[in-house]
């Protein structure tokens, strides 16, 4: 076993030929067709290579105080000093793509969107549990809704949610099949994302009509990142704008994950096994976190091999998503102290996305979450703040400060966007309740 566990380290080709080899010494048949469905369906997971590869510099914010990405040598800086939050695409007009270059790519796409949006039979329909953080005066500026991320639920947004709601906006959060409420659901207590994805867009069509003339948001963190990416490169008619924050599927300790799903695959791939203990130890460096994170009984902190092959699939298809989201508007948002999710991850999927409306802000000394569990900074909350009113309508692009923005962001000659204050004493902590939706 020690030599299983340093050798995997190394190579993680290792485990899927220690799976194959337990296939073949199986006793009986039945054991070794359940063996060989755990080896195929490790092969399919761990096997794939993501398709990376950088273009020419998209970050904007603090990549200097970001070792993890300024030091990339794969960058040469150049992906660090551009300002620009411009996609460089190619123009067929101008002779770089010929017209069945173009019609190729649009054929290449809609076949990757058909497969992306592919339902498993048995799917159950239904709505997910939401909570709600509405602004206390009425007046709302804009619509968010929030998908939390690996282990957690709905509730993890409620800081957040009502320090939004008082600044004049509607922020919904909804649990993923398999997590926080969802727990107790009989039918619905295993992970599911296709299930979750058919939540996401029956909420959102709900809150097209709850808020009619709203522009509407959606926001994920860490796999509700990756879960709003996908979404939005699904329902792209559904979603105003992404705000994907920690989406990529690049990880620290990948090997050692890997060969802890291997092992346990042996066992029983059915079987729910720790697995909180090293994503809570890796998200922070708070004890005070860690110990709120722990004790929560909505969070979820066991899995089963079967379920985690399933999350790592699912994000495995991450950059075939961001390459299909064409127009709709973009933050990624990152934090460069992150333990968890590899910061220049982060910065390679950014770069697959192919709308030309996209940005990626770098926090500096900021851990795994960034918006759940009360761990927004005024920094954070701000630049969301700044992106969203820059891609409202005038009319909606009003304050609570009860000053005009224009489309582009661009204040009026009189005072400044309401937003969160720098010092955290001052913050305000919201006076809406939570609400059944």
């Amino acid at each position: 076993m020690l030599f299983l566990a340093s050798t995997s380290c190394q190579r993680a080709s290792f485990l899927a030929f220690i799976l194959a080899l337990n296939c073949l010494q199986a006793e009986s048949v039945e054991v070794k067709d359940k063996m060989l469905q755990s080896y195929v369906a490790y092969r399919q997971v761990y096997s794939t290579e993501t398709d990376k590869h950088l273009s020419l510099g998209m970050t904007t914010g603090a990549a200097d105080d970001c070792p993890a990405v300024a030091n990339s040598q794969t960058t040469e800086n150049a992906l660090l000093r551009s300002s620009s939050t411009t996609a460089p695409t190619a123009d067929p007009s101008s002779g770089d793509q010929s017209v069945s270059d173009v019609l190729k790519a649009e054929q290449k796409r809609e076949k990757e969107l058909l497969e992306l949006s592919k339902t498993k039979k048995g799917v159950k329909v239904g709505n997910a549990p939401c909570l709600t953080w509405l602004p206390p005066d009425g007046n709302t500026r804009a619509v968010i809704l929030c998908v939390h991320g690996l282990g957690l639920h709905n509730g993890t947004y409620a800081d957040f949610g009502q320090v939004m709601s008082s600044k004049g906006f509607a922020v919904y959060a909804i649990d993923v099949r398999g997590f926080g409420s969802f727990m107790e659901a009989k039918g619905r207590e295993n992970v599911d994302f296709d299930g979750c994805l058919n939540d996401v867009q029956a909420t959102l069509k709900v809150l097209h009509r709850a808020h009619k003339g709203l522009p509407v948001y959606l926001l994920g963190e860490s796999m509700g990142g990756a879960i709003a990416l996908r979404a939005t490169a699904i329902y792209p008619e559904l979603v105003d704008g992404l705000i994907s924050s920690v989406p990529a599927n690049d990880r620290f300790r990948q090997n050692h994950t890997r060969l802890s799903v291997a092992i346990h695959l042996l066992e029983n791939p059915d079987k729910p096994f720790d697995v909180g203990k090293d994503i809570v130890s890796q998200a922070t460096n708070k004890q005070d976190l860690r110990d709120q994170w722990c004790k929560d009984p909505l969070n979820k902190l066991n899995l089963s091999p079967k379920e985690l092959l399933q999350f790592q699939h699912f994000m495995n298809q991450n950059h075939k998503a961001a390459r299909l989201i064409q127009v709709t508007p973009v933050l990624f948002v990152q934090g460069c102290n992150d333990k968890l999710v590899k910061p220049m991850g982060t910065v390679e999927l950014f770069n697959e996305l192919a709308t030309k409306d996209r940005r990626l802000d770098l926090l500096p000394n900021t851990e795994h979450l960034i918006f759940e569990e009360n761990q927004f900074t005024a920094e954070g909350i701000n630049k969301v703040i700044d992106w969203i009113d820059a891609h409202l309508v005038p009319d909606n692009a009003t304050g609570v400060d009860g000053k005009s923005r224009t489309a582009s962001g661009a204040e009026s000659s009189v005072g400044s966007v309401n937003k969160v204050p720098t010092s955290p004493t001052n913050r305000s902590d919201g006076t809406a309740g939570i609400q059944s939706f």
